[in-house]
Protein backbone atom coordinates (compact mmCIF):
# COMPACT_ATOMS: atom_id res chain seq x y z
CA UNK A 1 0.00 0.00 0.00
CA UNK A 2 2.83 2.38 0.80
CA UNK A 3 4.41 1.71 -2.56
CA UNK A 4 1.12 2.45 -4.33
CA UNK A 5 0.74 5.84 -2.61
CA UNK A 6 4.32 6.88 -3.46
CA UNK A 7 3.77 6.07 -7.12
CA UNK A 8 0.52 8.01 -7.17
CA UNK A 9 2.13 11.05 -5.62
CA UNK A 10 4.96 10.92 -8.17
CA UNK A 11 2.46 10.94 -11.03
CA UNK A 12 0.76 14.04 -9.61
CA UNK A 13 4.11 15.77 -9.19
CA UNK A 14 5.04 15.09 -12.80
CA UNK A 15 1.66 16.40 -13.99
CA UNK A 16 2.05 19.60 -11.96
CA UNK A 17 5.53 20.12 -13.37
CA UNK A 18 4.26 19.74 -16.93
CA UNK A 19 1.40 22.17 -16.40
CA UNK A 20 3.72 24.69 -14.80
CA UNK A 21 6.06 24.67 -17.80
CA UNK A 22 3.37 24.96 -20.46
CA UNK A 23 3.91 28.67 -21.20
CA UNK A 24 7.68 28.54 -21.50
CA UNK A 25 8.04 26.81 -24.86
CA UNK A 26 8.03 30.04 -26.93
CA UNK A 27 11.41 31.79 -27.17
CA UNK A 28 11.25 35.21 -25.56
CA UNK A 29 13.40 36.75 -28.31
CA UNK A 30 10.70 35.98 -30.90
CA UNK A 31 8.08 38.24 -29.35
CA UNK A 32 8.76 41.22 -31.62
CA UNK A 33 7.98 39.05 -34.66
CA UNK A 34 4.35 38.95 -33.58
CA UNK A 35 3.72 42.64 -34.08
CA UNK A 36 0.83 43.83 -36.18
CA UNK A 37 1.62 43.66 -39.90
CA UNK A 38 3.29 46.75 -41.23
CA UNK A 39 5.06 47.65 -38.00
CA UNK A 40 8.22 46.69 -36.20
CA UNK A 41 7.49 46.20 -32.53
CA UNK A 42 10.53 46.71 -30.32
CA UNK A 43 10.08 47.27 -26.63
CA UNK A 44 6.97 49.43 -26.23
CA UNK A 45 7.12 51.23 -29.59
CA UNK A 46 5.72 50.68 -33.06
CA UNK A 47 8.08 51.64 -35.88
CA UNK A 48 7.06 51.38 -39.52
CA UNK A 49 9.69 49.24 -41.32
CA UNK A 50 10.17 51.62 -44.23
CA UNK A 51 10.52 54.69 -42.02
CA UNK A 52 13.28 53.76 -39.61
CA UNK A 53 15.90 56.40 -38.93
CA UNK A 54 19.38 55.92 -37.49
CA UNK A 55 18.16 56.18 -33.91
CA UNK A 56 15.57 53.50 -34.55
CA UNK A 57 18.26 51.14 -35.81
CA UNK A 58 20.71 51.32 -32.93
CA UNK A 59 20.85 49.71 -29.54
CA UNK A 60 17.24 48.63 -29.16
CA UNK A 61 17.54 44.87 -28.88
CA UNK A 62 20.21 42.71 -27.31
CA UNK A 63 22.06 40.69 -29.99
CA UNK A 64 20.39 37.34 -30.55
CA UNK A 65 23.71 35.66 -31.27
CA UNK A 66 22.74 32.88 -33.65
CA UNK A 67 24.10 31.64 -36.93
CA UNK A 68 21.44 30.41 -39.31
CA UNK A 69 19.66 31.17 -42.58
CA UNK A 70 15.98 31.83 -43.18
CA UNK A 71 13.22 34.41 -43.51
CA UNK A 72 13.45 37.46 -41.23
CA UNK A 73 11.02 40.10 -40.02
CA UNK A 74 13.70 42.48 -38.72
CA UNK A 75 15.61 43.03 -41.97
CA UNK A 76 14.61 45.65 -44.55
CA UNK A 77 16.02 47.92 -47.24
CA UNK A 78 17.51 51.11 -45.83
CA UNK A 79 14.76 53.75 -46.16
CA UNK A 80 17.33 56.28 -47.39
CA UNK A 81 18.45 54.12 -50.30
CA UNK A 82 17.13 55.16 -53.74
CA UNK A 83 14.55 52.72 -55.06
CA UNK A 84 14.72 51.25 -58.53
CA UNK A 85 12.65 48.30 -59.76
CA UNK A 86 14.55 45.03 -59.75
CA UNK A 87 11.58 42.82 -60.53
CA UNK A 88 8.01 43.83 -61.32
CA UNK A 89 6.68 45.91 -58.41
CA UNK A 90 9.73 45.15 -56.26
CA UNK A 91 13.07 46.57 -55.30
CA UNK A 92 15.35 43.71 -54.24
CA UNK A 93 18.72 44.18 -52.55
CA UNK A 94 21.31 41.43 -52.07
CA UNK A 95 24.59 41.77 -50.20
CA UNK A 96 26.45 41.33 -46.96
CA UNK A 97 24.27 41.75 -43.84
CA UNK A 98 26.41 44.64 -42.58
CA UNK A 99 26.11 46.76 -45.74
CA UNK A 100 24.48 50.17 -45.48
CA UNK A 101 21.84 49.22 -48.06
CA UNK A 102 20.11 47.25 -45.29
CA UNK A 103 18.33 48.31 -42.11
CA UNK A 104 17.99 46.09 -39.03
CA UNK A 105 15.49 46.45 -36.22
CA UNK A 106 17.63 46.60 -33.14
CA UNK A 107 21.16 45.26 -33.13
CA UNK A 108 22.17 43.27 -36.18
CA UNK A 109 22.44 39.60 -35.19
CA UNK A 110 25.52 37.49 -35.69
CA UNK A 111 25.42 35.97 -39.17
CA UNK A 112 27.72 33.49 -40.85
CA UNK A 113 30.12 35.58 -42.94
CA UNK A 114 29.53 33.35 -45.96
CA UNK A 115 25.79 34.00 -46.00
CA UNK A 116 23.98 36.79 -47.83
CA UNK A 117 21.20 39.18 -46.88
CA UNK A 118 18.19 39.77 -49.13
CA UNK A 119 15.56 42.47 -48.63
CA UNK A 120 12.51 43.47 -50.65
CA UNK A 121 10.22 46.49 -50.86
CA UNK A 122 7.31 47.65 -53.00
CA UNK A 123 7.51 51.29 -51.90
CA UNK A 124 8.75 54.05 -54.14
CA UNK A 125 8.34 52.26 -57.48
CA UNK A 126 5.56 51.82 -60.01
CA UNK A 127 3.48 48.69 -59.66
CA UNK A 128 1.22 47.92 -62.62
CA UNK A 129 -1.43 45.49 -61.47
CA UNK A 130 -0.75 46.19 -57.80
CA UNK A 131 -2.79 48.17 -55.28
CA UNK A 132 -3.19 51.82 -56.29
CA UNK A 133 -2.22 52.93 -52.79
CA UNK A 134 1.43 51.97 -52.21
CA UNK A 135 0.71 51.51 -48.51
CA UNK A 136 -1.66 48.69 -49.36
CA UNK A 137 1.04 46.69 -51.11
CA UNK A 138 2.25 44.07 -48.67
CA UNK A 139 4.83 41.81 -50.32
CA UNK A 140 6.41 39.38 -47.89
CA UNK A 141 8.98 36.63 -48.33
CA UNK A 142 7.15 33.36 -47.77
CA UNK A 143 10.10 31.01 -48.18
CA UNK A 144 13.54 30.32 -49.59
CA UNK A 145 14.40 27.14 -51.47
CA UNK A 146 17.18 25.70 -53.59
CA UNK A 147 16.89 24.17 -57.03
CA UNK A 148 20.12 22.71 -58.22
CA UNK A 149 22.71 25.39 -57.53
CA UNK A 150 20.16 28.24 -57.59
CA UNK A 151 18.37 30.00 -54.74
CA UNK A 152 14.64 30.72 -55.19
CA UNK A 153 12.89 33.36 -53.08
CA UNK A 154 9.08 33.18 -53.01
CA UNK A 155 7.03 36.32 -52.40
CA UNK A 156 3.41 36.47 -51.26
CA UNK A 157 0.91 39.24 -50.46
CA UNK A 158 -0.14 39.18 -46.84
CA UNK A 159 -3.05 40.63 -44.92
CA UNK A 160 -2.78 43.54 -42.51
CA UNK A 161 -2.95 41.29 -39.44
CA UNK A 162 0.27 39.42 -40.26
CA UNK A 163 3.89 40.57 -39.79
CA UNK A 164 5.76 41.27 -43.02
CA UNK A 165 8.93 39.31 -43.71
CA UNK A 166 10.85 41.91 -45.69
CA UNK A 167 14.19 40.09 -45.55
CA UNK A 168 16.02 36.80 -45.42
CA UNK A 169 19.46 35.44 -44.70
CA UNK A 170 20.42 32.90 -47.36
CA UNK A 171 23.23 30.54 -48.08
CA UNK A 172 24.77 31.78 -51.36
CA UNK A 173 24.09 29.93 -54.60
CA UNK A 174 26.68 27.50 -55.86
CA UNK A 175 29.54 28.67 -58.10
CA UNK A 176 27.43 28.84 -61.26
CA UNK A 177 24.12 29.34 -59.47
CA UNK A 178 21.86 32.38 -59.40
CA UNK A 179 19.30 34.03 -57.14
CA UNK A 180 15.73 34.33 -58.41
CA UNK A 181 12.57 35.90 -57.03
CA UNK A 182 9.13 34.61 -57.99
CA UNK A 183 5.51 35.21 -56.94
CA UNK A 184 3.81 32.58 -54.85
CA UNK A 185 0.93 32.53 -57.32
CA UNK A 186 0.26 33.88 -60.79
CA UNK A 187 -2.20 36.53 -59.59
CA UNK A 188 0.43 38.51 -57.68
CA UNK A 189 2.09 41.54 -59.31
CA UNK A 190 5.42 40.95 -57.59
CA UNK A 191 8.39 39.47 -59.49
CA UNK A 192 6.29 38.21 -62.35
CA UNK A 193 8.23 35.94 -64.71
CA UNK A 194 9.13 37.16 -68.18
CA UNK A 195 7.71 34.28 -70.14
CA UNK A 196 9.31 31.25 -68.54
CA UNK A 197 12.19 33.22 -67.06
CA UNK A 198 12.08 34.08 -63.38
CA UNK A 199 13.29 37.48 -62.16
CA UNK A 200 17.04 37.15 -61.60
CA UNK A 201 18.52 39.38 -58.92
CA UNK A 202 22.10 38.12 -58.82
Amino acid sequence: MKTSRVKGFGGVAVLVALVGCGGADKPSDMGHWEAKEGSNFVGNEDVTPERLDDQDLKGRVTPIGFNWSGVRHDLAINPNRPRTPTCSCLTVEVGQPNESKFSWRGTRPEVNSTNLAVAISALGIDCPGGAANAGDRRPSISGVSRQGGDVIIDVEEISSDRPMATGAIIEPPEANGKIFVRPRNKKLPYARPNGKNLCRVM
